[in-house]
């Protein structure tokens, strides 16, 4: 998840669960939120009729996750509906090429003309100057950044400069599967568990010559073990980001514990879940449980062989506390762009309480307006996704806030991938990322 600063760090929990609560006291009488006269309202306003491009163009908006693109065509197709002239092609690139691609045609002058953005991608793209900056429109209120969860529209700004509008947050979550539980009378997760208790029943769960396991100690950062050594008391980064914590030994102690877990056979190998993604596994009946984002909520419900046979818990408790890392996407329009007004139209449409509330009652995504998370979590209700907003209090910023970040995020699961595969020990691959990340903010300062 990505907040830029100290400050932004320190009000994070206290402002997002401050916000949430008042959401269900927000005004309802202005449903669509999409009227000039009412920006108070939807946070963006419309161009009048008057004022709108009068030629007919189609501007390309470009995601990565294709479980949201039907939410992302609804509100594409009400866009248009108030905007007759305009239209907008979604196009889908997996993540696994999105970067790749955008990274070849940042440079080139094609990216698309509204995109998503990722904290840890923004900077690159910001310094580089292929982001449009739309400063002029929250200085003069036509987008108030003050309409967002937890100050995320600061994610997107950099030397004084806005350049995108919050989308959307997400934080971690325990995906478990009912039918194993059942199977072996074991009582599902709650929110009494740490992390002995998560390794014990994973144990009594795995099945390795049937091959189910009952957890996936994956090798990632986000959805596994920076979640560990938080709850663990260790740290990403300190909290001025001028240090790595991957080795203090709080740290590496919630490294150890982790990959212990795929030595214990209670999770597939590294090689296993290098061969097949973790979460496929889990969609596929396979794993007891895992950590996961709330992103992935469709996408394993989905699942015809596991749809109804699973849930969300919390992320078990730690020595220290309950580790969460929380992030928040946003979206962007190229500073090449051939339609920048009709664009500029789209964006702004895409940061309103009207897109907001498509993308929560589809369940795409948990929205960023104030005031719209609730509806998200009522899209499914058999499913208690209520825990991924219950541990935003918990949760801390995804650490991409420095220079040095695209450099050493690269380089961490290159080292981290040693231990996991059992060429040095998980200490040893802590104490050299610890280096690796000290040595990339030095010189990225």
């Amino acid at each position: 998840m990505l907040f830029r600063n100290k400050t932004i760090t320190s009000v994070l929990s206290l402002s997002l669960v401050a916000t949430l609560a008042l959401a269900g006291c927000s005004s309802k009488n202005d449903k669509n939120g999409n009227e000039a006269s009412k920006p108070a309202d939807n946070g963006q306003a419309s161009e009048k009729a008057s004022e709108k491009p009068a030629k007919d163009v189609t501007i390309s908006y470009t995601i990565w996750d294709k479980n949201q693109q039907p939410a992302m065509e609804a509100i594409a197709k009400e866009f248009t509906a108030q905007n007759p002239n305009i239209k907008v092609k979604v196009e889908v690139i997996p993540w696994g090429d999105y970067w790749t691609k955008m990274s070849a045609a940042a440079p080139a002058g094609t990216l698309p003309d509204v995109f998503w953005m990722h904290g840890g991608q923004f900077i690159k793209y910001a310094t580089g100057g292929f982001l449009e900056p739309i400063t002029d429109k929250v200085q003069s209120g036509i987008i108030d950044l003050n309409n967002y969860a937890a100050n995320l529209g600061s994610i997107y700004t950099l030397d004084g400069q806005n350049y995108g509008i919050p989308k959307d947050f997400d934080t971690i979550g325990l995906a478990y599967n009912k039918e194993l539980f059942d199977q072996a009378g074991v009582p599902y997760p709650d929110d009494t568990w740490d992390y002995n208790k998560l390794a014990e029943v994973a144990k009594k769960l795995s099945q390795p010559d049937k091959g189910i396991y009952g957890f996936a100690a994956k090798m990632d950062t986000q959805t596994g073990y920076w979640n560990d050594m938080l709850a663990n008391g260790g740290h990403i980064l300190s909290d001025d980001q001028t240090k790595s914590g991957y080795d203090e030994p709080a740290s590496i102690e919630a490294l150890k514990f982790r990959y212990q877990m795929t030595l214990d056979k209670s999770s597939p190998t590294h090689q296993q879940m290098t061969d097949t993604d973790s979460t496929d596994m889990f969609k596929s009946g396979k794993l007891a449980m895992i950590f996961e984002g709330s992103w992935r909520n469709g996408d394993i419900d989905s699942s015809e062989i596991i749809h109804g046979k699973w849930n969300w818990a919390p992320l078990p408790k730690g020595k220290v506390k309950r580790g969460n890392i929380i992030n928040g996407l946003g979206n962007v329009m190229s500073a090449k762009g051939k339609n920048k007004d009709e664009s500029s139209l789209f964006l702004q449409f895409l940061g309103s309480k009207r897109a907001s509330e498509i993308t929560a009652e589809m369940g795409a995504a948990i929205p960023a307006f104030n005031g719209t998370q609730d509806a998200w979590v009522k899209s499914k209700p058999d499913l208690n996704l209520q825990i991924f907003i219950d541990q935003v209090a918990d949760a801390f910023p995804y650490p991409s806030g420095t220079k040095a970040y695209p450099v050493w995020f690269a380089k961490e699961p290159e080292i981290m991938s040693q231990a996991w595969g059992g060429a040095i020990s998980v200490e040893d691959a802590a104490k050299k990322v610890a280096d690796m990340m000290n040595q990339a903010i030095a010189d990225n300062k």
